[in-house]
């Protein structure tokens, strides 16, 4: 698998779309060991799983919201969306 570190882009909006529950914390708990925080300073698995994370530059994790799930679904060149059950595959 990738690092969630190495899919950080500061010039681009990352997403990772979850495949279910179980993907999603296997995510937040990898992500917890690179010592990503969400938005309010809780650790990843303190959290409940959700099916589109958001992940910024300063290694913060984010619930979506309704623009950010519209943004994620457009297809614009400054959007990387990425598949986590692809992700831990690797």
């Amino acid at each position: 698998m990738k690092t969630i570190k190495s899919l950080i882009n500061p010039d681009k909006k990352v997403y990772v779309k979850m495949n279910g529950a179980d993907n999603s914390k296997r995510f937040f708990s990898l992500a917890e060991k690179e010592e990503f925080l969400l938005g309010d300073g809780a650790t990843p698995t303190e959290k409940h799983p959700s099916d589109l994370i958001a992940v910024l530059p300063d290694k913060t994790l984010c619930y979506v919201g309704t623009y950010g799930r519209i943004a994620a679904q457009s297809g614009a060149e400054n959007i990387i969306v990425y598949d986590c059950e692809k992700l831990l595959a690797d």
